[in-house]
C-alpha cells in the first residue's frame, strides 16, 4: 500500500507530460525556429491573407429582382466582376472555369459560378448571350451605391480575375493572369476535400 502513491504520481507525471509534450514542441518551433518554416505554399492563386469577409453588397437577379443577401454564401463561389461585355478574354476564363467546376464531379454541386455585371440590363444581355454555353453561371447585376459595389471590393489589374469566396462569405483567393486550369481545379479539390462547409 506504501508505494502505490508514488507509482500513481508517477504514471500522472507521465501522462501529463505526454500530452503536453506536442504543445511545448509546437511552442519552441513557432517561437525559436523561424528558418524552420515552410517558405512555399501549395496553392496556385494569389491567396488573401487575411480572408476579407464580404461587404453587403447589394446584388439583384436579370430581372432586377433583389438577390438574396447570402447569395454568395454557402457554397464555394468564383466570381467574376465584369463589364457590359464579355470580350474573347472573358469568355476563355468562363469557359475554363467551367471546365474546372465540371472535373469537381461529385463535389460541382459545392461550387458555383457568379458573373456580376454593372447594372441589370446589362446582365440580362449577358445571360442572353452567355446562357447557352454557360447554364450554371448566375448572373447578378450590382445596384449598391458607389463605394459599396463589387467592383470597390474585389480588386486586381487584371480585368479578367476570378475570384474564389468561401461558404462563410470570404474572399480568400484570386486568380488573375495566365492561368493553367490544373493550378486552380487543384487548390478547389484540394479545399472541397479537406472542407465540410459548403
Amino acid at each position: 500500500m506504501t508505494d502505490t502513491a508514488p507509482r500513481n504520481r508517477r504514471t500522472f507525471l507521465i501522462l501529463a507530460g505526454l500530452f503536453l509534450l506536442p504543445f511545448i514542441a509546437a511552442w519552441i518551433y513557432f517561437r525559436f525556429l523561424p528558418q524552420l518554416h515552410p517558405t512555399e505554399f501549395t496553392n496556385y492563386g494569389q491567396l488573401i491573407a487575411p480572408a476579407r469577409p464580404l461587404p453587403a453588397l447589394s446584388l439583384v437577379d436579370t430581372q432586377g429582382q433583389q438577390a438574396p443577401a447570402d447569395a454568395l454564401q454557402h457554397k464555394w463561389s468564383l466570381v467574376y466582376v465584369g463589364t457590359t461585355e464579355c470580350n474573347d478574354d472573358c469568355r476563355k476564363r468562363l469557359v475554363m472555369f467551367r471546365q474546372i467546376r465540371l472535373a469537381l464531379g461529385k463535389d460541382l454541386q459545392r461550387a458555383q459560378r457568379v458573373y456580376i455585371a454593372p447594372d441589370v440590363a446589362a446582365a440580362a444581355k449577358l445571360h442572353d448571350e452567355l446562357a447557352a454555353d454557360h447554364a450554371d453561371l448566375r448572373f447578378y447585376a450590382d445596384a449598391g451605391a458607389p463605394g459599396t459595389r463589387a467592383s470597390d471590393f474585389f480588386q486586381s489589374p487584371d480585368p479578367t480575375a476570378i475570384y474564389a469566396v468561401d461558404p462563410l462569405g470570404n474572399w480568400f483567393m484570386i486568380y488573375s493572369g495566365a492561368v493553367d486550369p490544373k493550378g486552380p481545379y487543384g487548390d478547389l479539390h484540394k479545399l472541397l476535400q479537406l472542407s465540410t462547409i459548403g
